[in-house]
C-alpha cells in the first residue's frame, strides 16, 4: 500500500510541472529539480538526470501542442537544438558530474534567483534608481 501514495505524489507533481512548463515555457527542471531534492531527498546529480529524462517527454508533448496552435518557429528551434545538444552532451553533463552536489545546488539557486529578479524587473529598476546606464 505504500506504493500507491508514492505513485500519486509522483503523478501530482508531474501534473503540476507539466502544466506550468507548457503554460510558461520553462524547463521542468526549474520545478522538478527542487521537488526531487526537497520532497524525495534525491541527490542533485540524480535530480538533474531524472528531471532531464522527464523534461524530454514533457517538452515533446508541449511542443506538439504548441505546434498545433501555431506557436513553434522550427528554424529557430532547430538551430538552438543543435547548440543545446552539443553543449549538454559535451560540456554540461560532464561538468555536472565533476561538481559536488552542494556546489550544483548553489549554482542552481543563484541562477533561479538572478533569472527571477530579471523577470520581475529588479535590475532595470535598480539601474534607474542608482543612475546606472544610458539616459
Amino acid at each position: 500500500m505504500d506504493k500507491i501514495p508514492a505513485i500519486l505524489s509522483y503523478l501530482g507533481v508531474g501534473l503540476v510541472m507539466g502544466t506550468i512548463s507548457a503554460l510558461l515555457g520553462i524547463g521542468g527542471g526549474v520545478l522538478l529539480v527542487p521537488a526531487l531534492v526537497l520532497i524525495w531527498a534525491c541527490s542533485m546529480h540524480t535530480a538533474i538526470g531524472t528531471s532531464l529524462a522527464v523534461i524530454t517527454v514533457c517538452s515533446l508533448a508541449a511542443a506538439i501542442r504548441h505546434h498545433m496552435l501555431g506557436n513553434v518557429d522550427f528554424a529557430l528551434a532547430g538551430a538552438l537544438a543543435v547548440g543545446a545538444v552539443a553543449g549538454s552532451f559535451f560540456i554540461g553533463a560532464p561538468l555536472a558530474e565533476m561538481m559536488p552536489g552542494e556546489t550544483l545546488k548553489k549554482v542552481f539557486g543563484v541562477l533561479l534567483t538572478v533569472v527571477g529578479l530579471r523577470m520581475i524587473g529588479v535590475f532595470p529598476y535598480l539601474a534607474h534608481v542608482l543612475h546606472i546606464g544610458g539616459g
